[in-house]
């Protein structure tokens, strides 16, 4: 018997073998024929597979699912007959609704508009919409099994935490730095030259005065310091976004020609033909 968690891998499993298996074939450039068929069923070993970076990580995608489901399905997660002869008791409590709403519908319809968007204005959007959704649905669907791990809020929530830190911390701490670097970069492209020393001293002062107070004050209330931090991440965002917009400052730059001739203008003129002369050579 499948169980709960079990289905939702294997559906993932089936949903990504059959994008694996049309993205395959529809870009394989040659002519739609039995090859095209078999070649996406086989590997490519029996015929030919378009692109085969898309086609491996859907197929990849589809392997892993699968092993999920079946560990899943072998351990009996979130069977109740099975966690009862686990735990040595007649019953296990009943496993309530969680008590709060979930955020990640709202992130997800985010990144369905920019997708929709993308299509028709920039291959960008499309990448960044294809990126949320898959990161909304990896992370609803471990939000919504661990809400439903115990009856205990609190221990769900370290469930959570012990899976998901060891991820959400190195990825959005390496996200994080490259939205910093490239919108800091934005800004500085578009304010005068001179505005780039004040920003680029008062970011690092900034940075300086922000980690002293904390390692000061280790007891600072923790909403304080991430209602800070959220205003600092929206200050940078909004100004490297406007900077986007507004776009770099004309840059002046010396033409190729003149700096050429200034270097040869010491150097005398010899034609082609002239003939050349060693001087200091033994006779």
């Amino acid at each position: 018997m499948l169980t709960t968690g079990s289905k939702w891998f294997f559906g993932v499993a089936g949903a990504a073998l059959l994008a694996a298996l049309v993205y395959g074939g529809a870009t394989n450039p040659s002519e739609v024929k039995m090859a095209t068929f078999t070649g996406v069923l086989t590997l490519g070993y029996k015929g030919g597979v378009g692109d085969h970076i898309g086609y491996a990580i859907l197929m990849g995608i589809a392997g892993a699912a699968v092993f999920l489901g079946a560990s899943l399905a072998a351990f009996r997660d979130a069977d109740v007959e099975a966690e009862a002869a686990l735990l040595p008791v007649d019953t296990v409590p009943e496993v309530t609704a969680p008590p709060q709403g979930s955020y990640w519908p709202v992130i997800g319809a985010f990144g369905a508009g920019a997708l929709v968007v993308g299509i028709v204005t920039s291959s960008a959007l499309v990448m960044l919409g294809i990126v949320v959704l898959v990161a909304v649905a990896f992370e609803w669907a471990i939000s919504a099994w661990s809400d439903r791990a115990t009856n205990d809020p609190a221990v769900n929530q370290a469930v959570r935490r012990r899976v998901m830190m060891p991820f959400e911390v190195p990825i959005l701490g390496a996200l994080g730095i490259a939205v910093f670097v490239l919108a800091i970069s934005r800004v500085l492209l578009t304010v005068p030259q001179l505005g780039v020393y004040f920003i680029f001293g008062g970011v690092a002062l900034a940075v300086l005065v922000v980690a002293f107070v904390l390692s000061a004050r280790p007891r600072l209330n923790p909403s304080v310091v991430a209602a800070l931090c959220v205003v600092g991440a929206l200050a940078v965002l909004a100004g490297g976004v406007v900077s986007a917009v507004v776009g770099p400052r004309e840059i002046e730059h010396e033409p190729e020609g003149e700096a050429e001739d200034e270097d040869q203008q010491g150097a005398p003129l010899l034609s082609p033909d002239a003939p050349v002369v060693l001087t200091g050579a033994p006779s």
